[in-house]
């Protein structure tokens, strides 16, 4: 036996004896970063399922928010993260998807930067209103809008997410002259809604909207918790929109740590106690496996990419 069979054999060896440590995950806290601010449906949903996976795998699950620019601040801290699954990204349609879509530079790539973990679920997208406003349905903003050329404000939870689109798509299929303001999260939009600073918004659901008037649902069919709201398309107004939220990791995470993760989210997403919980925050579970995620992506990209094109949403202020 040669220098260099020897160095092979003497190599598998150690290896035999000391199997990669990605078997071993986890073996310290794992990082969960989340876009969404904190209190919000978003993040109510992260801390259940991080403290679900700590207990199952008996180390912390951490939750971290890192709100800005649409996500992209969470999305390319995770993306320079190391591959051994101790930094997790939680994300949406908006970061994942419609950034590189209404963006010219966005300093990551979905697809290159991350690996699929599963798809959670997805909230949908209201049209709502200042209830002292008087407007009881869609089309009594629409013909506020159209006869207030310039006055109607309609406020999103940030640049590139699907509430900003949301309102984009709306102002475009309506031919109404207003202004998109973006927040930090749902919370402040709703405070400035009450307060009259402007007159609609287009939110995701999360529980803390019943003070405002839902005027619209912009899903395909009405929602269970929300029976009494029309969809937009029963009121008049071309327009489908939910956001999804999902779980990944960076690029070239272990492929054993990505499937212990999306076992353990799947067997609880399963259970009544996470059943409770998605219904807590207004969010209908989807699960699956991360194809699933990868394929909803990339669908996704397909269909919203004809939907800017074909409205000429452009949000990108270069």
């Amino acid at each position: 036996m040669n220098r260099r069979q020897l160095l092979l054999l003497a190599f598998a060896s150690v290896a035999a004896a000391h199997p990669a440590r990605a078997a071993d995950w986890p073996e310290r806290p794992v990082t969960l970063v989340n876009p969404f601010a904190a209190g919000g449906g978003v993040d109510v949903l992260l801390r259940g399922i991080a403290k679900v996976l700590s207990d199952k795998f008996g180390q912390s699950f951490i939750v971290e928010n890192r709100t800005g620019a649409g996500g992209t601040v969470a999305s390319l801290s995770v993306a320079k993260a190391a591959p051994d699954g101790y930094t997790l990204l939680m994300t949406a349609v908006g970061p994942a998807v419609l950034n590189q879509l209404l963006f010219k530079s966005v300093p990551y790539d979905t697809d290159r930067d991350f690996t699929p973990v599963i798809m959670l679920g997805e909230i949908p997208q209201l049209i709502v209103s200042n209830p002292q406003l008087g407007f009881k349905t869609l089309g009594d903003l629409v013909d506020y809008g159209r006869k207030n050329p310039g006055k109607l404000s309609i406020g999103h939870s940030g640049a590139g997410t699907m509430g900003n689109l949301t309102g984009a798509v709306f102002l475009a299929r309506t031919g109404i002259q207003g202004t998109l303001i973006g927040y930090r999260g749902v919370t402040l939009l709703v405070t400035d809604i009450l307060g009259g600073q402007i007159q609609a918004g287009a939110p995701a659901y999360f529980p803390g909207l019943q003070n405002v008037t839902m005027l619209a649902v912009a899903s395909a069919q009405r929602v269970p918790f929300l029976p009494n709201v029309p969809t937009a398309r029963e009121s008049g107004v071309d327009l489908i929109a939910s956001t999804w939220i999902a779980m990944v990791a960076p690029a070239k995470t272990p492929q054993n740590v990505v499937s212990k993760l999306n076992l353990a989210i799947n067997a609880y997403m399963a259970t009544r106690e996470g059943q409770q919980l998605f219904e807590k925050v207004g969010l209908s579970p989807l699960g699956g496996t991360p194809d699933y995620l990868a394929e909803v992506i990339k669908r996704d990209r397909v269909t919203w990419g004809l939907v800017i094109e074909k409205e000429n949403i452009k949000l990108d202020p270069n």
